[in-house]
């Protein structure tokens, strides 16, 4: 993205690191899952963690899904 203004860059990115989500470790079927809070019971992955690779094969564990949180 290019932005055409006369504005010093630190005026236009003023504010702009604010903005920290807040992820959560949960364990889902015995997984354990990087999530961000998408709605009041619900969640998107943004990482698994594990060192078994055949679980970062399985598509309701890759990122971006979401998930129901118990």
């Amino acid at each position: 993205m290019i932005i055409y203004t006369p504005l010093p860059i630190e005026l236009i990115l003023e504010g702009s690191d604010d903005f920290s989500p807040e992820y959560k470790e949960v364990e889902k079927d015995g997984y354990k899952l990087l999530v961000e809070p998408y709605s009041f019971n619900e969640g998107k992955v943004v990482r698994l963690i594990s060192s078994n690779p055949q679980e970062y094969l399985k598509p309701e564990l890759q990122p971006g899904e979401i998930i129901k949180l118990s």
